[in-house]
C-alpha cells in the first residue's frame, strides 16, 4: 500500500475515533469497514484511484451509513475554527441575502395575518357572547359537526367495497 493511500485510510479512521465515540455493538461493522478500505488500499496504486473505487464500490455510502450510528463527541473549536466558522457564516449570508429578507418577510406577514385572525375571532367571540348569541352559536357549529361525523360515517358504510 502506498503511504497516500494509507493516509487516505488513516484520516477516516481517526476522523471516526476523534469525533465520535463508538458504541460497541457496531464495533463488528465498523472493524469490517476498515478491513474492506485496507484490502482496497492494497489494491490501488495512488490517492486518486483509491477515492474514485472508495466511492464507486460503495465504502462512502456504507461510511457515511455508519455515522449516524455513532454518538458525536463535543469538540473544542480553536480561534482559527471559530474564526473560519465566522468568515463562511458571513459568506453564507451575503450569498443568501436576498432569500433570508424574503423569508424574514413572508414569515412576519404570517405572523400579522394570524394575529388579525386571532384579534378578530377574539371580538367576534366577545361580541357574541354580549349579544346573547354565542350559547345558540356553538350548539348549531356542534350540531353541524355531528351531522357532518354521521354522513361520513354512513357514507363510509354504504360505499362500494
Amino acid at each position: 500500500m502506498t503511504d497516500d493511500v494509507k493516509k487516505c485510510i488513516d484520516l477516516r479512521i481517526d476522523y471516526l475515533h476523534q469525533y465520535f465515540t463508538i458504541p460497541q455493538n457496531i464495533e463488528p461493522e465498523i472493524n469490517c469497514f476498515i478491513k474492506n478500505m485496507a484490502d482496497l488500499g492494497e489494491q490501488c496504486t495512488d490517492a486518486a484511484e483509491f477515492e474514485q473505487r472508495f466511492s464507486a464500490e460503495g465504502l462512502s455510502n456504507q461510511f457515511n451509513a455508519i455515522l449516524p450510528k455513532c454518538t458525536p463527541r463535543p469538540v473544542r473549536m480553536t480561534k482559527e475554527d471559530r474564526k473560519h466558522s465566522r468568515e463562511v457564516a458571513k459568506e453564507m449570508l451575503r450569498e443568501n441575502r436576498g432569500e433570508i429578507i424574503r423569508d424574514v418577510i413572508k414569515d412576519t406577514a404570517d405572523y400579522a395575518r394570524l394575529e388579525a385572525e386571532s384579534e378578530f375571532y377574539a371580538r367576534n367571540r366577545e361580541r357574541m357572547i354580549e349579544n346573547g348569541t354565542f350559547d345558540d352559536y356553538t350548539r348549531s357549529v356542534n350540531a353541524a359537526d355531528a351531522a357532518g361525523r354521521l354522513f361520513r360515517f354512513l357514507g363510509g358504510k354504504f360505499r362500494k367495497k
